[in-house]
């Protein structure tokens, strides 16, 4: 056999040998993450509850994890039937329990624990609160807190426990916050009118951002 003969079956053994590793050394997907864990209506283990069934618990699933006090979980959308006019299914937050209704999930989620204050809240957009920036985990791109132990909506001024969520999208869509009923499809997902953000794979900030670092005539707590 010649030189340049061995050199190439030396060369495609080790191109085989490389992509076998790549393989094998690639993470394995969870349930979750591969096929879009299911909604169970907070069956175990997936049985946190933020507000005792309420507000947020309607559209989420998550694993508290009580030695570290961090959550794990999905956020779930319903996909409404229409599009937008640049091509974007459009998606919700429903109650994922209504009869009807077909929930899957939009974002991975990851919480820690903290406490918050809520200073202003305009509809429909999500209560803004004020955090601590050395509550902020880092590195993350933690951007949405929501209050926990308590159905009961806070009120402006309240401090609170609960969690600084990060969240991951698995999926491309047209996200729209309130009233989804209302979506033109004549309209691009994020004409004024509509109100929609685009999402797509990966760590959305734009979503879900709640958090203001400062605020007049308010003290992080």
């Amino acid at each position: 056999m010649t030189t340049p003969t061995l050199v190439h079956h030396a060369l495609r053994s080790t191109r085989r040998a490389l992509a076998l590793s790549v393989i094998l050394a690639a993470p394995v997907p969870s349930v979750g993450h591969a096929a879009g864990y299911p909604w169970n209506n907070h069956a175990e283990p997936y049985d946190f509850l933020f507000n005792g069934g309420a507000h947020i618990d309607t559209h989420q699933q998550t694993l508290l994890n009580a030695a570290t006090n961090e959550l794990s979980g999905f956020l779930y959308i319903q996909f409404t039937g229409a599009e937008s006019k640049d091509g974007y299914r459009v998606a919700a937050h429903t109650d994922c329990n209504a009869p009807g209704t077909t929930c899957t999930v939009g974002w991975q989620l990851h919480g820690k624990l903290t406490t918050a204050t809520l200073v202003y809240h305009v509809e429909p957009d999500h209560p803004t609160w004020l955090v601590g920036r050395d509550q902020i985990p880092q590195p993350g791109a933690y951007s949405h807190f929501h209050w926990s132990a308590t159905a009961q909506h806070p009120d402006v001024g309240s401090t609170h426990a609960g969690y600084l969520l990060q969240l991951k999208a698995i999926d491309i869509f047209c996200f729209v916050l309130g009233d989804s009923g209302a979506f033109q499809a004549d309209l691009t997902c994020e004409d004024e009118t509509n109100r929609g953000v685009i999402v797509r794979p990966g760590i959305d900030i734009a979503t879900h951002l709640n958090i203001v670092g400062s605020y007049s005539g308010y003290e992080a707590p």
